[in-house]
């Protein structure tokens, strides 16, 4: 079992820092003080899951007037299981797909486009989609290698011909 060590926090850091940047960017959208990461050693036991790379909780507010608080809580065995198995794939690629990945889950809920307690396998397929074209649009060396890896395990829900339609807005997809 691998776990987050102090070394990469930098790591943890920096792809968040450029998820939330490329997120905002594509979707106008402000990420500031809506979410927090947990690793395994900060988590509690119902934040620790298998067969997944991070868990989004959304944590209700103490005040009716607050707005909901989203945590990612990065499930630190699996990371370093996939990493230890892919060698090709860098660290700071893959958190900034999967950190990518979660704030757009998080940008839809917290915006209503999307319903955390009515959650399906669509918005999922939906989400990746936008992680891949949005990462796509802002690249970032070494993201190729996880793209192709992972379209290696599992198709990608997204090819050429493709439109997305978000609300009356539409954004072409050309990967």
């Amino acid at each position: 079992m691998a776990y987050f060590l102090p070394n990469h926090r930098n790591v943890l850091m920096k792809s968040s820092v450029l998820a939330e940047q490329i997120v905002s960017r594509e979707t106008n959208w402000n990420a500031c003080n809506i979410y927090d990461i947990k690793t395994h050693a900060e988590m509690s036991g119902h934040e620790k899951v298998e067969g997944v790379f991070a868990q989004l909780l959304r944590l209700e507010p103490e005040h009716s007037q607050l707005s909901h608080h989203y945590r990612v809580c990065l499930q630190d065995n699996e990371i370093f299981d996939f990493l230890c198995r892919n060698t090709d794939i860098d660290m700071f690629s893959f958190m900034t797909f999967i950190m990518t990945h979660e704030l757009l889950h998080i940008q839809r809920f917290s915006t209503g486009k999307a319903d955390f307690y009515r959650y399906d396998d669509d918005e999922e397929v939906y989400v990746d989609s936008l992680t891949r074209l949005f990462l796509a649009k802002n690249p970032v060396t070494g993201l190729k290698k996880v793209l192709t890896l992972l379209d290696k395990l599992e198709a990608a829900p997204l090819y050429n011909d493709k439109i997305l339609v978000d609300h009356r807005r539409s954004i072409n997809a050309y990967l």
